[in-house]
């Protein structure tokens, strides 16, 4: 193993005066490798050692699951059961199994995207108010069991199981029947964001070159919230390699449970982990971001090899770096780079507008003289043909990849298995639209959309500013698309589709909020 290559590839991405990483390699469950880079908090100049510990955001899955999967072992619940069984506040128009909800195939909504819709801060928002909050969503984005969409919903109700099932919070049952056990005594899910943790990362982003603070202030976990450090993960992987101390039954639901749906295919997402390939080996794991962190955690089975790539910096590409560390570790090459094909021709044949229907999120791709196409929109960057017929992102490290055929584009992500997104042709903005004037109320989100005759738009307390014509006959502000449905508005926002907004009589007007709060006064 390279352990000068690592070390040098993790120095790329952190300042010795800035936020930075941590990189672990482990054999046999046992940390062989580590690199470090910057400071865990750039204010006292802490540097970032193998203990210190992060939050790993959406890698928290993998833990989560694992304590349901207690939970169907104990007799207490069972994964075929409707998640509506133990928690009846909820209002889904079908039944979703606590299955569905931990494979991201239930169609549940994506809550972080309502709530932000919503106006709904997460600062220390706990599980009880997020409960109360997904309790009133009723639609789903499509019929559970046929398709696959990641949303954090169904773990933020898997945490709300476990305490509806146990009395617990799933921090302190994941504390008493998994880290304990595995002798992870300084990992734990932050259920209280103002904890003081010793030897804790703080999170930070970069805007104009300016390193400013973001932690993430949620108190609510399941879907992400755990904290961790190199040192505490070595246990973790000699549980993925064959169940220890949890059980070999835990190991093998939690990693073998993928999905297969009506058409036959099956699905690369199990239970908090994703099925994927790196070369000719086999990879689980998963990633995580969230303000100010990021992280992977990368598992080769045939091998025995754990990567893991911890960071408190929003600009740190850690599914990249777990990628490159995993092919230095097991001596993987470089994926082939396809020939081009370059065609004009190609090129302004794939030219256009194209839209995903529900969400009504839309890209542009425009030709270029020398053939290549510049896209623009739900994503940018510049696209070149290769000989295998997709258009692949000249940002090698995105892994973004185009694959059009007559109406249809689908984008796919080489390092987000199972997450391609399918876009079809449509018409372009149409300038001399005019914006549906009116009042309108999402009866699941108990959130106005205003839109003013000017053109002027408000939505909850979040969201505001001009609306502008979208393709496809839509509207367009900010994150979100609006079109008409009769004398409604249908809302589409990535990981929420067509929610419905009401129209309200003439002169309705918001309520109850406190000066300040509404961000279009």
């Amino acid at each position: 193993m390279d352990t000068d290559a690592i070390a040098q590839l993790v120095s790329r991405f952190a300042s010795p005066t800035g936020p930075g990483l941590a990189v672990g390699v482990y054999r046999g469950g046992v940390l062989v490798t580590q690199a470090t880079a910057g400071l865990a908090s750039v204010e006292f100049g802490v540097p970032i050692d193998e203990r210190t510990r992060f939050d790993i955001a959406s890698m928290s899955k993998q833990f989560a699951a694992t304590a349901v999967l207690l939970l169907a072992r104990d007799g207490l619940v069972s994964l075929d059961d409707d998640i509506r069984a133990h928690l009846p506040e909820l209002r889904l128009e079908a039944p979703v199994t606590i299955a569905q909800c931990l494979q991201h195939t239930g169609g549940l909504r994506e809550w972080l995207a309502l709530a932000a819709i919503a106006g709904r801060s997460l600062t220390r928002i706990t599980q009880d108010q997020t409960l109360e909050f997904v309790s009133g969503l009723s639609t789903l984005d499509f019929l559970p069991g046929t398709a696959f969409r990641y949303s954090n919903t169904g773990y933020v109700l898997a945490a709300s199981l476990v305490h509806r099932v146990t009395g617990r919070t799933l921090g302190e049952f994941a504390a008493e029947r998994i880290f304990r056990p595995l002798g992870m005594h300084r990992t734990l899910f932050r259920e209280d964001s103002r904890a003081v943790l010793p030897e804790f990362a703080y999170g930070y982003e970069s805007v104009d070159d300016r390193v400013l603070r973001a932690d993430s202030e949620e108190c609510a976990v399941g879907d992400g919230g755990l904290v961790t450090s190199l040192s505490e993960l070595g246990a973790w992987f000699r549980f993925l390699r064959d169940g220890d101390i949890l059980g070999e039954d835990i190991r093998d639901t939690l990693v073998d449970s993928t999905p297969v749906f009506p058409d036959g295919s099956i699905g690369p997402y199990a239970y908090g982990v994703y099925h994927a390939d790196l070369g000719d080996e086999r990879t689980i794991g998963h990633a995580g971001a969230v303000a100010g962190y990021r992280s992977h955690l990368s598992y080769l089975p045939d091998q025995d090899l754990g990567i893991v790539v911890l960071a408190n910096h929003s600009a740190v590409p850690a599914t990249v770096i777990a990628n490159a560390v995993a092919r230095l570790a097991a001596g993987v090459a470089e994926p082939a780079v396809p020939a081009p094909a370059l065609d004009a021709g190609s090129a302004r044949t794939a030219a256009g507008w194209w839209i995903m229907r529900g969400a009504d999120e839309s890209m542009r791709t425009e030709a270029r003289l020398d053939g290549t196409l510049d896209l623009s929109g739900f994503q940018s960057g510049r696209f070149t043909l290769a000989e295998d017929g997709c258009w692949y992102g000249d940002d090698r490290e995105e892994g973004l990849r185009l694959l059009i055929n007559g109406d249809r584009l689908v984008l796919g992500v080489d390092m987000r298995p199972g997450r391609d997104l399918t876009f079809e042709r449509c018409t372009g903005p149409d300038a001399s639209a005019t914006p549906p004037a009116g009042t309108y109320l999402s009866p699941e989100l108990g959130t106005l959309a205003i839109i003013e005759p000017d053109g002027r738009f408000r939505l909850g307390l979040e969201i505001a500013g001009e609306i502008e014509p979208g393709p496809d006959h839509t509207f367009r502000i900010g994150p979100a698309s609006v079109r008409r449905d009769g004398d409604d508005l249908l809302l589409g926002i990535f990981g929420a589709d067509a929610v419905r907004f009401l129209r309200q009589p003439e002169g309705t007007t918001l309520v109850g909020v406190p000066r300040g709060l509404d961000t279009a006064s």
